[in-house]
């Protein structure tokens, strides 16, 4: 692991600076095969001028090798032309007991192959296949160039004397020309290949890393709303409730002392209730759930008559009523049925006051439970504001179960009509 480490900074400090590996590596190609280069086509027979545009040609050659990684197509072409130069000019002769040889054979001209590897490693694809085609033709050019010399021989015995050995110069040269056009270019396009794949798996990566954080960001969303949807239907009934016995608790207390004391119990009970159901939120919300009573149990439709008594001591004229057989529920659709009857109870309180006749009827279907709750307005209603959450809340609830929500409002009823699945079970929390 500490060497996959090591070897990941390292590239990572070479893809960053770029241009200072690339200009060192330069100046070490340099020092090892300029030398040579420039000592032997200066020593030889041409004419100074055409030397000295040969020396200038080589050292070019050699600083193109410095662009190699920003700039690849200029260090391929400048590499192209010293050796298109080179297989041009006449042969060098550089004296004494070393025959006459072509200046394509100088050690500088190593620079090309590296050109090469350069473009097909950062290159697109179709740069890299004019640089193969172009080099391919240059081979060609080298080859013909050197094809009737004759710089290698061998005398094998058994095989060939030294008077008549075998010509191995064609083979080593076509080989030769092979190698120094196929091999880079093959391993820079391995090379580019290599990157452009691990390049898709950061790209990938990253995506997944959004797309988790993206997630995680909606279920944070999506857990507050479900948070302020709890809350706001344990708390808003319960408040509804209490206000709605404490003004006629007011005006009671004024005609009637003694009455009040009803009224102060209801509101007591109200409360308590509420700090119960308070108290469950706040423990599940807390993940504790090993109390001694462990988390109260939720709401569900056996419920429903309790709610509906509460409401009814509350002063609002409530009817239930209920047709047909009950059909299985999930435990969170019949919480969903509960808390739909306890929103709307409570929006009458809030909007249409304690003379609003009030009824609630369940209606059962084999693969359906239609709850309804409708009141009469009245010629005036209540401006009470809300927070905007309970029918928005009761649509979400319904629709994470499957079902739905209508909401009809006539000049003198308002109804609120859920539809509930009664044979499918729900996974999740409500």
């Amino acid at each position: 692991m500490g060497s996959g480490l090591g070897w990941s900074a390292v590239d990572r400090w070479v893809r960053h600076h770029g241009g200072v590996v690339d200009a060192c590596f330069a100046l070490a190609v340099a020092v090892l095969l300029l030398p040579v280069s420039l000592r032997t086509v200066w020593s030889t027979s041409w004419p100074r001028s055409l030397a000295a545009a040969v020396v200038v040609a080589l050292v070019l050659g050699h600083a193109g090798l410095a662009a190699r990684r920003s700039a690849p197509r200029l260090a391929y072409g400048v590499a192209g032309a010293l050796v298109l130069l080179l297989v041009l000019v006449p042969e060098l002769d550089p004296g004494g007991r070393t025959p006459p040889f072509s200046a394509v054979l100088l050690p500088s001209v190593l620079v090309f192959p590296i050109a090469l590897y350069s473009v097909a490693a950062w290159c697109s694809h179709r740069t890299s296949m004019l640089a193969l085609a172009a080099s391919a033709a240059g081979g060609a050019a080298v080859v013909a160039r050197l094809w009737s010399a004759d710089y290698l021989t061998v005398a094998q015995p058994g095989v060939a004397s030294a008077q008549d050995p075998v010509e191995s110069w064609p083979l080593f040269l076509l080989l030769g020309a092979l190698a120094m056009v196929a091999a880079p270019w093959c391993a820079g396009r391995y090379r580019r290949l290599r990157a452009l794949y691990v390049a898709a798996l950061e790209e990938r990566a990253r995506h997944e890393h959004e797309a988790r954080v993206a997630e995680a960001r909606r279920a944070a969303e999506d857990e507050r709303r479900r948070i302020a949807r709890e809350m706001h239907d344990v708390v808003a009934h319960s408040l509804a409730v209490m206000v709605s016995q404490a003004e006629g608790g007011r005006l009671m207390a004024a005609r009637d002392p003694a009455a009040t004391a009803p009224v102060l119990d209801n509101i007591a009970r109200a409360g308590r209730e509420a700090m119960q159901d308070m108290r469950g939120v706040l423990r599940v919300l807390d993940g504790d759930d090993r109390g001694p009573a462990g988390v109260e149990p939720r709401p569900a439709l056996a419920d429903l008559p309790g709610l509906v008594a509460t409401a009814r001591r509350s002063g609002l004229p409530v009817h239930l009523d209920e047709q047909g057989p009950r059909q299985p529920m999930s435990a969170a659709a019949e919480l969903a049925a509960y808390r739909v009857t306890q929103e709307a109870l409570t929006n009458v309180l809030k909007h249409a006051g304690l003379d609003a006749a009030t009824q609630v009827h369940l209606r059962w279907r084999p693969d359906a439970l239609e709850l309804t709750v409708s009141n009469s307005t009245g010629p005036r209603r209540r401006a009470t504001p809300g927070s905007g959450r309970g029918l928005p809340g009761m649509d979400e609830r319904l629709a994470a179960l499957g079902g739905d929500l209508r909401v009809t409002d006539r000049d003198d009823r308002f109804s609120v009509v859920a539809h509930l699945p009664t044979t499918r079970e729900v996974a999740g929390r409500p």
